[in-house]
């Protein structure tokens, strides 16, 4: 029985640390585009997912992330990732991380919609000499 409160416990509690991450990055368009692409990394496809508006469910899911995952792996581990770059575009917010990759930069292009979900998700070859 001991086990049991000890275990309802933790997850209560874990519940309590997730909950304001989760409600942070609803509110900030940085932070939601920064919590796909950790995820991404990650492996969590599933958890990548967890902001996604429901075209974006619909049109990638967790297969097709891994898949897209790990054609940004074969350029190389990864070394950073610049700061994000925010803009306003057809009343989306756009935030535009440059990824460094051992053999390439990446462009992750992220758009969050008016509710705070990921509505656009793109990758592309940096163009060269920028930053």
């Amino acid at each position: 029985m001991r086990a049991i409160h000890g275990s309802v416990l933790a997850l209560c509690i874990g519940f309590a640390f997730a909950l304001p991450a989760s409600a942070q990055e609803a509110n900030d368009p940085v932070a939601t585009a920064t919590a796909v692409l950790d995820r991404l990394d990650a492996g969590e496809y599933e958890a990548a997912t967890q902001n996604f508006n429901a075209q974006m469910k619909a049109a990638l899911g967790v297969r097709q992330l891994q898949g897209v995952q790990q054609q940004i792996e074969a350029a190389g581990a990864l070394a950073s990732r610049g700061e994000p770059r925010v803009s306003q575009q057809d009343g989306f917010t756009v935030v535009v991380v440059r990824i460094q990759r051992e053999l390439a930069a990446i462009d992750a292009t992220v758009a969050i919609d008016g509710d705070g979900k990921v509505a656009g998700l793109h990758f592309l070859p940096a163009p060269a000499g920028t930053q």
